[in-house]
């Protein structure tokens, strides 16, 4: 099988790359909760994707380091497969930029793991990975939390959540009338509209009725129309917006993950609160 190759180039030098993709601290930030971390050929280290739900542990052994240049490690799912991959690292320096390729080889061998770990989800969690995760971390955007407990079970939220008129009330604070116009489907674009035709155009990005929405912001939309990416835009498309739902006891815990470019955040701060109390009021009524 083909080897998965993602790259992307940032605006960043390769000192600063370099530093995010070695740096303990700097890898808990964006990456993952990485455990026993040593950046020594030989050393092993682990994480889990979550620090909270302890799932899919990972383990990981440096094969070599090259530095600023490249970083090489072997990539485990003991929990789940007996299978071992190999990604790849690669850094180039371009003056002021940084192109970043990640090679990730072997995925094939994780067939006993079940359809979770196809190479397709793999190609998508890295691009996330890579274009969005890193990319925030360098260009330091924030990503904010936000949660609420709902006494309603799942399935009543996430129709209140993504029905077309209950959208409009819940989302009320962030501008009054807003909407959405396309299927809320794993692919799908979306447009995110003002009654004005002012609002922003996203994919997405992954859907688990009624768990997980991930959507992924690319660009503006203004009189009703999707305009094409310019130097600003391209700093913050591909950002996420994401919302969990976790089943407890009959209620939902409702979690709202947003990356935010740093004018933004008191605004955030100040409405997602507002939303999600509405979307509380009309999913227990």
């Amino acid at each position: 099988m083909e080897p998965i190759i993602i790259s992307f180039t940032f605006d960043t030098p390769i000192e600063t790359v370099w530093k995010a993709l070695s740096e303990e601290d700097q890898l808990k930030k964006w990456y993952f909760p990485v455990e026993n971390y040593q950046f020594e050929i030989g050393k092993e280290f682990t994480f889990y994707e979550s620090a909270e739900t302890k799932t899919y542990l990972h383990k990981a052994r440096f094969l070599n380091i090259i530095d600023h240049k490249l970083i090489e490690y072997t990539w485990e799912h003991p929990s789940h497969s007996k299978g071992t991959s190999i990604v790849r690292w690669e850094l180039q320096e371009d003056g002021d930029k940084t192109k970043v390729t990640l090679t990730h080889t072997g995925t094939e061998s994780f067939i006993d793991a079940g359809p979770a770990f196809t190479k397709a989800n793999y190609e998508m969690g890295w691009n996330a990975i890579v274009g969005t995760m890193l990319r925030n971390h360098l260009y330091n955007i924030a990503r904010l939390e936000y949660t609420i407990e709902i006494d309603a079970p799942p399935a009543k939220v996430w129709e209140k959540l993504w029905g077309k008129e209950s959208y409009k009330e819940w989302t009320n604070p962030f501008c009054a009338g807003s909407y959405y116009e396309g299927d809320v489907k794993q692919g799908n674009r979306v447009h995110f509209l003002t009654p004005s035709g002012e609002g922003m155009f996203s994919d997405i990005f992954y859907l688990k009725e009624p768990e997980i929405t991930v959507i992924k912001h690319i660009g503006i939309l203004h009189d009703f129309k999707e305009l094409p990416l310019d130097e600003k835009s391209k700093k913050w498309s591909g950002c996420f917006e994401t919302y969990k739902l976790t089943e407890k006891e009959g209620k939902t815990l409702f979690k709202a993950e947003v990356d935010s470019l740093e004018q933004y955040i008191n605004h955030m701060n100040t409405t997602f609160p507002l939303a999600l109390k509405e979307l509380k009021r009309i999913s227990e009524n």
